[in-house]
């Protein structure tokens, strides 16, 4: 996945943020191209996307709970699919 394209050769680059660099929104990081070798800066932006769903359950519709995860103390957790309300409820049987 190219990250960033060179500034100088136009090659493609896949900046490793595996240690946290350049991930600091609008601050300059240093990066070398691999193929030309020279140094250039570039800086991260992030996008913030919005994706709607459709959530009956909150327009009068029933939920529809699935069971997350079930605790010693005999309850079990359950969170809607539709619009991710939680609840614990007695574990069955």
């Amino acid at each position: 996945m190219t990250d960033v394209e060179c500034p100088y050769c136009g090659t493609g680059i896949e900046i490793c943020h595996d240690d946290g660099y350049g991930m600091e929104e609008e601050k300059l990081y240093e990066w070398q191209c691999h193929k030309c070798d020279k140094f250039f800066v570039f800086r991260i932006c992030f996008d913030i996307e919005h994706t709607a769903y459709k959530a009956d359950c909150l327009n009068g519709g029933e939920h529809d709970y699935k069971k997350i995860c079930e605790y010693p103390s005999e309850r079990t957790l359950v969170r809607c699919t539709m619009c991710g309300n939680e609840k614990l409820l007695p574990r069955e049987g």
